[in-house]
Order: C-alpha cells, then structure tokens, then sequence
C-alpha cells in the first residue's frame, strides 16, 4: 500500500462511524421471548406445566445478564493502539480463495451423499468435519470482508447481496441452520452497525420494514425444521407437546408450529435437569465437555449428557439421543442458582466490553469479533453452552489478524 491509498484510507475510516446495537434489549426481548413462550401454559399446548423454578431461572438470567452489561458500560477502558497496517488486498485474496475451497466442499458434499442433503433427512447427519470447518472460515472471512468494504467507506452493491444470497443458499442446502444464520444476521449486524456515506436510512433496527423480515425470518427456520422432520417423521405425531386439535381450528399457527413446540421441550428440559441435578451439580465438567470430545476415545458432548441425565431416548450407536438445555439449564446442572446468575453476568459484561473495543478500534476483526458473539450468545439462549467450532472460529479470527495485519508482504 502506497502512501496515497493509506492517506485515503485513513479519510475514509475517519467519516465511519460504528452506531452500537441496543443490545441490551434485543438480548433480554429475545430471552423472554423463547422463554416465556415455553413458559407460559398457552392453549397450543397439550399439558399444562408446573413452571414457578422456570420463572425464578429466567428472572436470574435477567438480572445477571443486565448487571453484567450495565457495569461495564460505566466502567472507562483505555485500549492499546492498534498493531500493524490493514491490507485490503490480502484479505480480498483470502476471501475469494477461502470461499471458492468452501463452495467447492459443499458441492462435493452434496454428490457424494446423492444428492442435496437438505432434501434428504438423516444424511444431513453424514456431512464431513473438514466441510463445516471451511464453511465457517468462509463465513468468518465474508464478515471480515464485508466490514472492510463499508469501513472503506463503500456502498452496499448487487453483487454483495448476490454472493451472501448464494453462499447462504449453498451452506443451506447441508440442512443447518446455525451457518445460515451467523452468515446471514452477521451481515446484516454489520450493515446496521457501520454507518458511512450511504444508505443509512434503511439501518434504523426497530423499524417496520426490519421488523417485518424478522418474522419472515423466524417463518421460515420453523418452516425449515417442519420439512427436515416430516421427511423422517408423521409432524403431527412428533411435536407431541402440542394441541393439534386446537392448532387444526387456529391454523394461523401451524406455520410456526415447530418453533412452539421446541421452545415448550426446552422448558420441559430445564424443569427435568433442575430435578435431575439439584444438589448434585457437574461443577464445571457440562462446560468442558464439548473440548474432551476432540480426546481420543468415545466422549459425550454437552448435549448428549443433557440426554443422559433426562433419560432421553438412544441413537443406533448407543449415545443419548442430543437434546439444547438452554443456557440457564446448562448453567444450572453444573453450578446451581448462583451458576445461572453469574453465567449470564459475565456473558452480558464481555459482550459490552466487545461493544467497546469495537468502537475504540474500527477494524473488521473487532467487528467480526463483536458480531460472531452477538449471534452467538443469542443463539445459545435456546442452545445452551457454545460449541467447540465457535472457539475454532475465534481463533481462526486471531489467525487471520496475523496474516492481514501483522506480516509484511512486498504487495499489499
């Protein structure tokens, strides 16, 4: 980079501004939500359920998450001064490579199952391990990317929207969701949270129009987990917690039918993990586990232990069948009440310290960082502790800061 391109850099970076994310609210709107949707003996539901434990877990989680974020927020931190040059055309070359290995992996993927595998139902569970992993690193690198693109002070063009909605497409047709949606919402975080020269009008959170795709959005993941279950399963016999006489009379309902019925097993979970494991917690064994399943030998992940401890139902190999405890189910089988309050306290705090540090520094990987957790953390509301492949990512993020920003090249 010559010295002209660096002084036009710094004039771009110089007009950015990073709008923080209420996040705050959205966090605990999102949390009551799945929660109290579980909670609550709606009519939808086939059984009414005991529910004053699941209450008092919910209300830790509120307090401590708040606490959590509203310390740091009036606490000053003073950041280091950032390290290294930013070099746009090395992470331009690692994310067209990055994603072109991914792309390719996918459709190798796809062939070597017969077929798309989202159409397919169980095979969705015979993907490779070296697939998933190249799916996030084109992920991680199409945040940071992104960033970098609107750091710089550039619009949002066709082929952006075109190449997110390709590699969303493409990641989809594997059957998760979880990539979908830290690729999807990351963008869009991204877009809402850096605030250049244009196209800020359409960047307000709360506004109707993203209030309206939230719901399409919400629509369509239910809408996604009732195809991948009725390619196995009768529906109307596996949401088994659900009123189907009163859904057949309310049929409004139907399309998110599956998302009720996980959030009430969720609660369902919880109210059987308190009775499990009250006084006779894991004390932290819950939170590694995921980590001792990358040992030699057969381990069982987090979700697999929540499946032993309620007595869940065996897969062919033996295993517990996987079941999502919820963050403050997770929380509580390995440290109790006190476990759940701090948990989500040192959650909100570290998500407000990123906030911070985003801010202070402007650069795609504090961006990309900030971001990753933000999904993430809302995403664990509803699955509990965080995955071994989220700590891969972060330290894919660190790599990639290295190699962009540190190491000097003759071309950059």
């Amino acid at each position: 980079m010559n010295f002209t391109q660096f002084k036009n850099m710094q004039a771009a970076k110089e007009k950015i501004n990073i709008k923080s994310l209420p996040y705050l609210r959205l966090f605990l709107i999102a949390f009551l939500f799945v929660n109290l949707v579980g909670i609550i003996n709606f009519p939808f539901y086939k059984e009414k359920m005991e529910n004053g434990v699941l209450y008092f877990l919910v209300l830790l989680g509120l307090m401590g998450f708040s606490l959590g974020t509203i310390l740091i927020r009036v606490v000053k931190i003073n950041f280091s001064p950032i390290k290294g040059t930013f070099k746009p055309r090395v992470l331009r070359t690692i994310f067209w490579f990055s994603n072109a290995i991914s792309l390719a992996l996918i459709l190798i993927t796809n062939a070597m199952n017969g077929g798309i595998i989202i159409l397919m139902g169980a095979a969705r569970f015979k993907t490779f391990s070296y697939t998933n992993i190249f799916i996030y690193i084109g992920i991680i690198t199409t945040l940071l990317y992104f960033s970098s693109e609107l750091l710089a002070n550039k619009k949002v063009k066709l082929w952006h929207i075109l190449f997110i909605g390709i590699q969303s497409l493409s990641v989809l047709s594997l059957g998760y969701r979880s990539p979908l949606i830290i690729l999807a919402g990351g963008c869009a975080i991204i877009f809402i949270i850096v605030r250049n020269d244009f196209q800020n009008n359409y960047k307000n959170i709360f506004s109707f129009r993203n209030i309206f795709v939230f719901v399409g959005v919400l629509i369509v993941m239910s809408s996604i987990s009732s195809f991948r279950v009725s390619q196995q399963y009768n529906t109307r016999k596996f949401f088994r917690n659900m009123d189907l006489t009163y859904l057949d009379n309310h049929s409004y309902l139907m399309p998110i039918m599956p998302t009720l019925a996980v959030f009430r097993y969720d609660q369902e979970v919880v109210k059987k993990i308190v009775n499990k494991t009250e006084g006779n917690h894991y004390y932290g064994y819950l939170a590694i586990a995921n980590f001792l399943t990358i040992l030699p030998g057969e381990q069982l992940g987090v979700r697999n232990i929540i499946g032993e401890i309620i007595d869940a139902r065996k897969l062919p190999d033996g295993r517990p069948w996987s079941i999502t405890p919820t963050l403050q189910g997770a929380l509580f089988v390995d440290w109790g009440y006190i476990g759940v309050f701090l948990g989500f306290l040192f959650l909100g705090g570290f998500i407000e310290y990123l906030k911070k540090l985003m801010r202070a520094k402007k650069t795609p990987f504090n961006i990309a960082l900030y971001v990753l957790f933000a999904i993430n953390a809302l995403m664990i509301i509803h699955t509990g502790y965080l995955d071994v492949v989220f700590f891969i990512l972060l330290f894919v993020i660190f790599i990639l800061n290295l190699i962009i920003m540190r190491i000097r090249y003759i071309i950059s």
